[in-house]
């Protein structure tokens, strides 16, 4: 038994580290490069929509929608992250965080 628990270990330890951070590195050089560097040129285009005004008194600008959409992300993200550390850690990891 503790020979298998050394293999897997050992494998994860692969996996985790080596594997994990190649893969992550090259898919992003692959997608950037097939999609033309797109994040680097249309840079300016992406601040630029971002920051004109739409016109329009009804609807949602894109700087809003740009705050709507990272608050519900970034705050669901600090909710689920405190009741996963106090599901874990019991109620003592509040004062922790």
């Amino acid at each position: 038994m503790a020979g298998f628990e050394s293999l897997v270990s050992g494998v994860t330890d692969i996996i985790w580290t080596y594997l994990l951070v190649i893969l992550l590195i090259g898919l992003g050089l692959y997608f950037t490069v097939r999609s033309g560097f797109v994040q680097f040129r249309l840079f300016g285009e992406m601040v630029r929509l971002l920051v004109k005004d739409s016109g329009s008194d009804s609807g949602v600008s894109s700087f809003g929608a740009f705050c709507v959409g990272t608050a519900a992300r970034v705050g669901t993200g600090n909710l689920a992250g405190v009741a996963l550390a106090i599901g874990i850690g019991g109620p003592g990891a509040v004062f922790w965080m």
